[in-house]
């Protein structure tokens, strides 16, 4: 069974000689949630055996994102890529009998440090803008909101994003993505302690992306 969590799209590239351009196309097409676009050429790159894609289309499945919601398609996507090593399917998963190929043990921190995307930004505008997050903090200050994504270790749960108020810009830390107010709200009481002392307050990721700059 799935882990009780909101999953996101897994915004990386695995560098596979000719399947590189097909990536980029499909991370940029997943970050505009373009999944007309992003769908087909998801499956023929897991097709080819690539798991990130794999993991992404799994994602599609859970969440009916240009796709008709279908469980199994989405289970056997997710075990697909776990068998190959992909660390963030075979957790999501939470099968204690998959086991990663030797040669092929990925670990999110290794693609990441080594690939094109790591971006706090991107995450946000992956998002699905039906769903809620919930708003740390913000500040003028970019390096404040950096420091408190790197010294808290957000990547892959939490992003950032600037907008511009009253002539000035303002960076605005955001956590978790929730389908309705009220998941949100309960989800409040199970963050840690350092993130609930800035007085999370629920949003809705459609007008975050709709006012988010560059």
């Amino acid at each position: 069974m799935f882990n009780k969590v909101i999953l996101s799209f897994l915004l990386i590239l695995f560098s596979f000689n000719s399947q590189a351009d097909l990536n980029k196309d499909a991370v940029n097409a997943l970050i505009d949630r373009n999944y007309v676009t992003a769908i087909p050429l998801l499956k023929r790159l897991a097709k080819q055996g690539n798991p990130s894609a794999q993991y992404n289309l799994a994602i599609a499945y859970k969440q009916g994102l240009g796709v008709i919601p279908d469980y199994d398609k989405s289970t056997s996507y997710l075990s697909n890529s776990a068998h190959q090593g992909l660390v963030d399917s075979y957790r999501t998963l939470s099968v204690a009998s998959i086991k990663p190929n030797s040669h092929q043990n990925i670990t999110s921190h290794e693609v990441l440090k080594n690939n094109l995307i790591d971006d706090p930004q991107a995450w946000v505008r992956s998002q699905n803008g039906s769903y809620y997050t919930l708003q740390l903090a913000s500040s003028t200050n970019a390096k404040l909101i950096e420091k408190y994504f790197s010294e808290n270790n957000l990547s892959g749960k939490a992003g950032y994003y600037k907008n511009r108020r009253e002539g000035e810009d303002w960076y605005a830390l955001v956590y978790g993505a929730y389908p309705s107010v009220n998941l949100a709200k309960q989800a409040i009481s199970s963050l840690p302690k350092d993130l609930r002392k800035w007085s999370p307050w629920v949003r809705k990721m459609s007008n975050i992306q709709r006012i988010m700059k560059n």
